[in-house]
């Protein structure tokens, strides 16, 4: 077995500090890379919500969005902007939960619009310019009883109409039982990562376009476009980050590896990532950076 890079600083950019109280519960990237946040705005647990949350959003470094909002009846996760509006992800609660959709559309005056059901046990979602909603499940879901989450992939229209879902109709491709990793390039590409075998998948026009076998295990998060590849670290090594060229035949080839450093060469333990398109975008002490290809194929030097 080939000796594995030895391990680099790769400079990450700070682009937005989480100022002011309240947990962070989740940060996300929208299809026109703004950065958006949700905090909770008093105490919560599991199943319980705060008493409100704050959603903020940037983009290029100014905040464009600082709203309240109250959900009493769902534990809100996740959050991607839909079109003029803001699409939140949770868990519903109380009496009706079995019925009630976990996903809730707000405009952006903090208004309540409607709840849209999205599948079962979501990990990951992502939107588009063009309003397509991407949904990606664990295995509760995958294993569960709603027929979109059993596909571990499925694409939704602003009303929550499913518009795909995923078949690993190409050769050497198995079924989702978990997908690890999900990164919604633009309206044409997708790309996700999933257990057991962990391959990375391109769809193209929602078909299978290219795949490659992945060797690391367990990522969260990665950064793809042509014929390379940012991941995040597998099990035991989340902090690492590794280049691959994506070669013919399905296969990767390490190039490098890198640790997330600030300026001053500090490494940087992320708290969660998140992948759109060439980028990485990660969390760390209440601030939110971000890595690129690029940045990565540059430090080869």
């Amino acid at each position: 077995m080939a000796a594995l890079p030895p391990i680099r600083p790769l400079t990450a950019r700070c682009l937005v500090e989480l100022d002011g109280a309240g947990d962070v519960i989740a940060f996300a990237v929208g299809p026109e890379r703004a950065l958006y946040a949700l905090q909770a705005l008093g105490p919560h647990g599991r199943g319980q919500p705060p008493p409100a949350y704050r959603v903020r959003a940037w983009l290029d470094g100014q905040c464009t969005l600082d709203l309240r909002i109250e959900s009493p009846t769902c534990v809100l996760y996740a959050l991607q902007p839909l079109g003029a509006d803001l699409l939140f992800v949770g868990v519903p609660l109380g009496p009706d939960r079995r019925s009630a959709g976990n996903g809730r559309v707000y405009s952006r005056d903090g208004s309540p619009l409607r709840e849209l059901h999205l599948g079962d046990s979501i990990e990951h979602v992502q939107t588009t310019l063009k309003d397509a909603i991407w949904t990606a499940y664990f295995d509760e879901g995958v294993f569960g009883d709603d027929p979109v989450s059993n596909h571990g992939l499925a694409a939704w229209d602003a009303d929550g109409e499913c518009t795909y879902r995923f078949h690993p109709d190409a050769a050497g491709l198995d079924y989702i039982c978990d997908c690890y990793a999900l990164n919604v390039a633009d309206d044409r590409e997708t790309w996700l990562y999933y257990y057991n075998q962990f391959p990375l998948v391109l769809l193209r026009g929602r078909r299978i376009a290219r795949y490659w076998h992945v060797p690391i295990s367990g990522a969260s998060a990665f950064a793809a476009r042509g014929e390379h590849a940012l991941f995040t670290g597998g099990y035991g090594e989340r902090d690492t980050l590794t280049l691959l060229r994506l070669e013919d035949a399905a296969r990767c080839a390490p190039l490098a590896r890198f640790q997330a450093c600030d300026g001053e060469g500090a490494p940087l333990p992320a708290g969660r990532f998140h992948g759109r398109g060439d980028t990485l975008y990660f969390e760390c002490e209440r601030r939110i950076w971000a890595v690129d290809l690029p940045q990565a194929l540059a430090a080869l030097g």
